[in-house]
Formats: C-alpha cells, sequence, structure tokens
C-alpha cells in the first residue's frame, strides 16, 4: 500500500517536472541551435575580444573545479527553486532563456572569438589535463557575453527570491557563484570583457522579468496579505 509520504514524494517531484518542463523544451530546441551556430564561418571573419587585462589574469588552473561545477550548480539550484516556489522558478527559467537567446542573437550579428589560450603553462598536473581537455571540445568562438557568468548569476538571483531567510545556503551559493565567475577568466576561457557583458546583461532581464512584467510580491506584503 502507497503511504502519504510516498504521495506526498510523488506529487512534489512531478510539480518540479511540471514546473521545470518549459526549461527544458527551451533546451532541446536551444542545443541543436547553439550548435549550429558556433559552426558558422563568417565570411568577415571573428570580432577578437582581447584587452591589456586579460594578459594582466594568470593561469590558476585549480579553478577548473567551480568552472565544471556551473552545471551541477545551475540544476541543483533550478530544482531547488522549483520545489520552493513554480513562480520564482518560472522567472528564474524566463530570465535563462532570454540571456540564451540574446546570446545566440549576439553571435550571429557580432561574431567573436578569444585568442587567449596560448597562455596555458606547459606544467604538468591533473588541472591542465582537464582545462586542455575542455580547451579541446570547446571551441574559442561565440563567447560575449558569458553564459557561464550569466547563468550562474541568474541561478543565484533565483535563490534569493525563492530563499530570502536562508542565510548559509545564500552565502555558499554567492560563493561558489563568485568562483564561477573567476573560474572564466582563470583558465582562458573568457576574456573579461566577456564576464562584464555578462553581469551587465543580468540587471535588466532581472529587472524587467521580475518587477516589471507581473512583479514578484515582497515576502512581507504576502505576510500581510495572509493576516
Amino acid at each position: 500500500m502507497e503511504t502519504s509520504g510516498n504521495k506526498s514524494l510523488a506529487k512534489k517531484i512531478l510539480c518540479v517536472i511540471v514546473t521545470l518542463l518549459p526549461m527544458a523544451i527551451y533546451m532541446v530546441v536551444y542545443m541543436p541551435v547553439f550548435f549550429w551556430v558556433e559552426s558558422l564561418e563568417p565570411a568577415g571573419g571573428f570580432h577578437i575580444i582581447h584587452t591589456s587585462i586579460d594578459d594582466m589574469i594568470p593561469v590558476v588552473e585549480a579553478f577548473i573545479v567551480p568552472y565544471v561545477l556551473w552545471l551541477p550548480y545551475l540544476v541543483a539550484g533550478m530544482i531547488a527553486i522549483a520545489i520552493k516556489s513554480r513562480k520564482i522558478s518560472r522567472k528564474t527559467s524566463y530570465m535563462l532563456m532570454t540571456g540564451m537567446s540574446l546570446f545566440i542573437v549576439v553571435s550571429l550579428v557580432y561574431p567573436n572569438a578569444l585568442e587567449l589560450r596560448a597562455a596555458i603553462p606547459g606544467r604538468e598536473n591533473i588541472f591542465i589535463d582537464w582545462i586542455s581537455y575542455l580547451h579541446a571540445i570547446d571551441t574559442p568562438t561565440d563567447v560575449l557575453p558569458s553564459l557561464h557568468v550569466y547563468n550562474a548569476i541568474v541561478v543565484a538571483g533565483g535563490l534569493y527570491l525563492a530563499f530570502p531567510e536562508k542565510k548559509v545556503l545564500l552565502a555558499a551559493s554567492d560563493l561558489l557563484t563568485l568562483l564561477i565567475i573567476l573560474s572564466t577568466v582563470f583558465i582562458k576561457q573568457h576574456s573579461i570583457i566577456d564576464v562584464i557583458a555578462g553581469i551587465v546583461l543580468f540587471i535588466p532581464v532581472f529587472i524587467i522579468i521580475c518587477f516589471v512584467i507581473k512583479p514578484l510580491k515582497k515576502p512581507e506584503e504576502t505576510a500581510q496579505r495572509a493576516e
């Protein structure tokens, strides 16, 4: 006989699946488009993204760890948000989809690339091996804005909206997000320009989606209505 606890768990899992379904469908469409854009060879060539600051940033290969934690962080964060609030989860999904769609537009209108990978040192260790493998499977094209930066900040923002009272959780999220952002430049996956562009893109998208289009209610407003 199925217990009430099992029914409750199954209901929560179903709710999470339904809540995240639009994002999952979007990814099914987005990934082929992304790889198609990556395969393009623009007639005018790529615009090289580079600043003198990039040359001053050393390679710190240990940053490959937070870099690869990006995807687990996004998945775990989105599931946690979906469990807590369907509305906030959808807002977070809309922010992710908006940024990723704009990334495709930028890549088509302004084809861009990096020439930073020559800076990877010749020393041998497991982290350098990971970076070499990453560079082998990921082209240095279409890097502006950095989706590693943008998506990490979006999920961090969603966690703030969903769990404003969970200070330890938010502190851990902030730390990991910061390490992910830093990792993009310390393993030469992105220019500082890509990082700034990702941060700048997040600000208007966050404001418009969360506080202009069907704005989210503040926790204190919800409490007052319940009284």
